[in-house]
């Protein structure tokens, strides 16, 4: 899990206004020029708009992965450059922030690293309050902000495409 405070329980860091970084999103846009939003190619602020339609003003939580290697995941994200696919693009929305170096990483052993990330992302989901669900583009498909896929295995509904392939 991926978190905005070293404490995962504790609302200390919320912040209401997602803080992006207009240099992050004018990168993403220069290295996928077939980016799309809703099949049209998007200015910066109509891209960070977009993803600002996911911010959860009231949770520190921004990603729930799973991992069989905390230490092999994390290396992997950090070497994927932000628009590429490899080593590994899961996560990339939290690449458009400027708090990236701030976020903490929380991990726990578990022998059933799948059903954990399930349970984990379904109870993330049931604690959205009613007041942030209503301020989310998709109102339906609630998960934290960086993850596009939830418990159920359904996709965040964000019409973006092509923001990750070969570089």
């Amino acid at each position: 899990m991926v978190a905005a405070t070293e404490d995962p329980a504790s609302v200390h860091h919320v912040r209401c206004e997602p803080p992006f970084a207009p240099d992050a999103v004018e990168h993403l846009l220069a290295v996928r020029p077939e980016l799309r939003i809703d099949a049209t190619r998007p200015k910066a602020e109509d891209l960070i708009g977009r993803l600002g339609g996911f911010w959860l003003p009231d949770e520190v939580v921004l990603y729930i992965g799973l991992a069989s290697s905390v230490r092999s995941r994390v290396r992997a994200y950090t070497r994927t450059p932000l628009g590429a696919k490899r080593p590994h693009a899961g996560g990339w929305w939290l690449k458009t922030l400027a708090t990236l170096d701030e976020l903490w990483v929380h991990w726990a052993p578990t022998p059933d690293f799948a059903d954990a990330e399930r349970r984990m992302l379904r109870e993330f989901c049931r604690e959205i309050s009613p007041k942030t669900r209503a301020t989310l583009f998709d109102k339906e498909r609630v998960m934290p902000f960086a993850n596009l896929r939830g418990h159920d295995n359904c996709i965040k509904r964000h019409g973006i495409a092509g923001a990750t392939g070969d570089l």
